[in-house]
């Protein structure tokens, strides 16, 4: 075989090359400090080492909600102590006010003490956390509470009479008493208020007709129907009295109930009752004519699978956590048309593992009380007509309203409702720290399963140093031994021996 100076010259420079690019990969590996710095090094332990960083981010994400959890949690906590404080210095100032031996000026410095409490009490309740409301459900962009008027009705003889709205303002308590019997709505009733704690009177009529009480800078929207009893002496509450005081007014959304959503062209309302984990969708099946017979099917997967063969006979659809009432009689129901139960859902939800999430945000009617207008309505309601004496803010304002008008009896009862209120948030508060409690172990979970994660990416990735410095001196060893004898061979030719 005959070799050409062509070809002795190629195969040297291949070999320079080839030691030359290990050299430079090894050099690489040096500045690097990492085993795999392209695909081509390691095809499958740089894909495995992929996935590995991936799992690793998504962990990361997991710890970034966790301190975000963990933040509002914090101040969640922080609030709630923070007003069970407050509620206690209230209740100091009700055993002083309940003192027998006390006068109405003494209870009407009192009065401002309180005042300022529970100004501070909202202020808490309304914290935010990098921005957002904490107390006020899903509604992140706005202030949980705000201050305004509220009634407490005694019935000193048998009228039953139902504030719907207090609007306005009122510097003190107005105390309104009626001097008549009737029915709100159709009879002309006399009454007399106070704004000075019952020193001084002024008297009024409430038209026959009319609803609304003008007290100055104050107005009582009544329910037209219920009935009013006449106050024989002045400021003794034998008949029928209001209370013009404090009230807070939660702005946030809830978790009560659910709406119902409604897909055909019938005239029929359908109105939700229950507890409602998840949507529920009910299909009419064979149509009819409220209130019956109707039958009908349900789904709780959005339609995947059905629950057929329900009917019924009264214009109830029972399904899954409740009931869906049509109405009205003698309305036409088509088959085909539908009705979607969706459950409020206040509740703001952060993920902190693949499989779990914790709950950060409050529905602060639920935790302070106060006063709440459902969606829909323009009637104010208690945050929880069940347990009134659970609403914290309603105890704060009656007591109030009954230090300015000097009744020592309404002090007494604002002091027993205040112990069950109080007991009420010290219950949350430990909600809210088994919350705070779940996030640390997620949070120290998380940070095994990321340090076994970067552990298996080193393993793969990076470069042992000792073994890839004697590498590096062994190629550039071989390295200058080929460099040195392909000189001499390309130096070497037939001339020489001539």
């Amino acid at each position: 075989m005959r070799v050409s100076m062509n070809m002795i010259y190629g195969q040297s420079v291949r070999n320079m090359n080839t030691q030359l690019a290990r050299l430079l990969r090894l050099n690489e590996q040096n500045a690097t400090q990492q085993r795999v710095n392209a695909p081509s090094d390691d095809p499958a332990g740089y894909a495995r080492a992929l996935d590995l960083s991936s799992a690793v981010a998504a962990i990361e994400q997991y710890q970034e909600n966790i301190d975000t959890a963990s933040g509002w949690l914090e101040l969640a906590d922080s609030s709630l102590q923070e007003v069970s404080d407050l509620a206690t210095s209230i209740k100091e100032l009700m055993e002083q006010a309940a003192t027998g031996t006390l006068t109405a000026d003494q209870r009407e410095t009192i009065a401002k003490e309180a005042r300022q409490l529970l100004h501070q009490m909202m202020t808490t309740a309304n914290a935010e956390y990098a921005g957002d409301s904490i107390f006020a459900g899903t509604r992140t962009d706005g202030a949980a509470f705000t201050l305004g008027l509220g009634a407490t009705v005694t019935e000193g003889g048998a009228g039953t009479a139902e504030v719907l709205s207090v609007s306005g303002s009122a510097d003190s308590t107005v105390w309104v008493e009626f001097t008549s019997d009737g029915t709100v709505g159709t009879d002309a009733l006399d009454y007399r208020y106070s704004t000075d704690g019952g020193s001084t009177w002024t008297n009024g009529t409430l038209a026959a007709g009319d609803t609304s009480l003008l007290l100055d800078g104050a107005q009582v929207n009544l329910a037209s129907g219920c009935t009013v009893t006449a106050n024989t002496e002045q400021g003794v509450g034998d008949g029928t009295s209001l209370r013009i005081r404090p009230a807070a007014y939660y702005q946030g959304d809830d978790n009560d109930g659910a709406e119902v959503v409604h897909y055909g062209a019938s005239a029929v309302t359908a109105e939700a009752t229950g507890s409602f984990g998840s949507k529920v969708s009910i299909r009419i099946d064979s149509g009819g004519t409220l209130p019956g017979p109707i039958g009908y099917s349900y789904s709780t997967d959005n339609g995947a699978t059905w629950v057929t063969g329900s009917s019924t006979t009264d214009g109830v659809l029972n399904v899954p956590g409740g009931y869906v009432q049509l109405s009205p009689a003698g309305t036409a129901v088509s088959a085909g048309e539908q009705f979607i139960v969706a459950p409020h859902d206040a509740d703001v939800d952060v993920s902190i593992s693949s499989s779990s999430s914790v709950t950060i945000s409050g529905v602060g009617k639920d935790i302070f009380g106060g006063l709440y207008v459902p969606d829909g309505s323009t009637t104010a309601q208690l945050a929880d007509p069940d347990n009134p004496d659970t609403n914290l803010f309603e105890v704060v304002g009656e007591f109030i309203g009954y230090l300015e008008t000097d009744n020592q009896d309404g002090i007494g009862d604002s002091l027993e409702k205040l112990t069950t209120a109080q007991e009420h948030l010290t219950t949350l508060m430990g909600v809210v720290g088994a919350r705070m409690v779940r996030t640390e172990f997620a949070s120290a979970a998380l940070d095994r399963s990321k340090e076994t994660l970067n552990s298996n990416v080193s393993n793969i990735m990076d470069a042992d140093v000792s073994a890839l410095s004697t590498e590096i001196a062994k190629t550039q060893y071989i390295y200058e031994s080929v460099l040195s004898t392909s000189s001499q061979i390309m130096q070497l030719s037939l001339l020489n021996y001539l």
